[in-house]
């Protein structure tokens, strides 16, 4: 009887540290800071799309540019008429080139400094090429009626004046594949060397509305800004279809 006693006495003292282990396991799970801190942001994680953009394009905030500069760059580069004289011969060719010339429409160039339009900015400043000096790069929109696509006047600094060095657009250095509706870059400032913005990727999605997001990078490289490497952010149309691959979305980096 003694001996029967002690037995269940003993039980009863392993189930209750049994029960003590598991509470203080419920109370203190394993710390998980650093596999969070890998993950995509809490607003990602919890479908909140508008959260999660809201923050992305709160990383894109450029310096405030002075009217020293801006009158500077004007009066060395004479950027309306060069870009008004590159414009007349050479129609962009992701609208339809000179096959589409009647429809193609030329936006007013910016002429005012620290705005924004269609999340474009319009004017902005920074080396472009290393020599710390401070290149300009013009955004502005074109359109065949049907589709907008921003283009970028890439204006080098060179001291005594500013050359128009290269002209391109978004679709084409935004790191996207090619996928019938032009892809977007928007939200540009110039930092570290780098043309930065955030990336819109269609993916089977409609001409309204791309569904893949990515922090951008472009390069001026050899006379030309290129597209050089992109971060994945999001993808808002998952409920509707599978995340892709990002290769088969993405060009070679």
């Amino acid at each position: 009887m003694l001996t029967n006693s002690k037995s269940i006495l003993f039980l009863i003292i392993i189930s209750l540290l049994l029960i003590g282990c598991n509470l203080r396991i419920t109370k203190n799970p394993l710390k998980h800071e650093n596999i969070h801190q890998e993950l995509p942001n809490d607003a990602y994680l919890n479908n909140d799309y508008e959260a999660t953009y809201k923050s992305l394009i709160s990383e894109y905030k450029t310096e405030i540019t002075s009217e020293v500069e801006f009158n500077n760059f004007k009066k060395k580069s004479h950027y309306i008429e060069a870009i008004e004289a590159y414009d007349a011969n050479n129609l962009p060719e992701i609208l339809g080139g000179k096959s589409n010339a009647d429809n193609i429409r030329f936006y007013e160039l910016p002429t005012k400094i620290n705005t924004q339009e269609y999340a474009n900015n319009g004017v902005i400043f920074g080396d472009l090429n290393g020599d710390n000096k401070r290149d300009c790069v013009i955004s502005v929109f074109r359109s065949d009626g049907y589709n907008e696509v921003t283009f970028f006047y890439v204006f080098i600094n060179y001291g005594a004046t500013f050359k128009l060095e290269d002209v391109t657009n978004e679709d084409s250095i935004c790191g996207c594949k090619k996928e019938g509706w032009p892809h977007r870059f928007r939200y540009q400032l110039i930092e570290d060397g780098y043309l930065k913005g955030i990336s819109e990727c269609h993916y089977q999605d409609a001409h309204c509305c791309p569904s893949l997001y990515f922090r951008t990078k472009a390069k001026f490289t050899e006379g030309k800004l290129e597209f050089h490497s992109a971060e994945f952010v999001m993808d808002d149309a998952v409920k509707y279809r599978a995340t892709p691959e990002l290769d088969s979305v993405l060009i070679k980096q």
